[in-house]
């Protein structure tokens, strides 16, 4: 099947949503993606499914451009469409960027997209919100809007079928990690995306251990061992250097025939980008 959207790309056209596009809460059977007075009428599941069918909040255009069951991606509900996911599970420790998010088994029937660093895109009446925002999520599929816990819960994710989860080339990956290092440590790296000298050195530099205070590059470590399938234990992705973290780099670290030290320099950077 081919994929609509890399998952940096889907999660990119979400926070476009949210940011860049007037739109209003409204769920109504033919009224989908569809302009009334300045805003785009979407709901939670609506606004997932027209960015696949290809809404670019066209005014010219019907949905906005966006055609019904087009990419070959099907209709579904809320709850459905974690029908259309593989790699399903009710554990949200593991949960990486652009998965599918759901409330199936619940009385609610809502749908969202996990964007990373705890963020949720979703399109929702809740906290009177009435549009596209992005809220947050904890390890236990709890929901936040600016401090404020929602009663209704997250229960399911999963990977979409429609979207790549393979984060893109390993250029693109040494890329992120050179935008990391320059951001965290204001290294005014060339971003090239060639692991050469000066990236392997300042990987050194650097490097990651057990309690280090860097918080953006500690989370550039935990979202690609989750991606590759290492638990960073129930926290996931927050930024610090604990046990569970340290657990999964020395179990990636053994894995890959590495000395097994904890200590996330050169060599455990660059086979996690491989």
């Amino acid at each position: 099947m081919t994929k609509v959207f890399t998952n940096k790309e889907f999660i990119e056209k979400c926070k476009w949503l949210v940011n860049s596009v007037p739109n209003v809460y409204h769920s109504e059977n033919g009224t989908w993606c569809t302009l009334h007075n300045g805003y785009w009428w979407m709901d939670c599941v609506v606004s997932i499914k027209g960015l696949l069918w290809g809404f670019k909040a066209d005014k010219n255009k019907a949905h906005g451009g966006a055609v019904y069951l087009s990419n070959g991606v099907a209709d579904f509900g809320a709850n459905e469409g974690i029908d259309y996911c593989i790699d399903k599970s009710r554990d949200f420790k593991n949960i990486i960027p652009g998965e599918y998010l759901c409330m199936k088994g619940t009385k609610y029937n809502h749908a969202g997209i996990y964007l990373g660093d705890g963020c949720v895109f979703e399109c929702t009446t809740g906290w009177n919100a009435r549009r596209c925002i992005i809220s947050s999520i904890d390890s236990d599929g709890n929901r936040y809007y600016q401090g404020v816990k929602n009663n209704a819960k997250w229960t399911y994710h999963g990977k979409l079928k429609y979207i790549d989860y393979k984060d893109n080339s390993y250029k693109e990956r040494v890329k992120e990690l050179q935008r990391i290092l320059n951001e965290q440590y204001h290294c005014n790296l060339k971003v090239d995306g060639s692991f050469g000298p000066k990236t392997s050195r300042l990987c050194m530099d650097h490097y990651l251990y057990f309690k280090k205070n860097a918080p953006i590059h500690i989370k550039w470590l935990q979202e690609r061992l989750i991606l590759l399938g290492y638990s960073c234990g129930k926290s996931g992705v927050d930024g610090s250097f604990g046990y569970d973290t340290l657990k999964a780099v020395k179990k990636f670290q053994k894995d890959k025939k590495l000395d097994v030290d904890g200590y996330v320099g050169a060599n455990t950077s660059k086979k996690l980008v491989e």
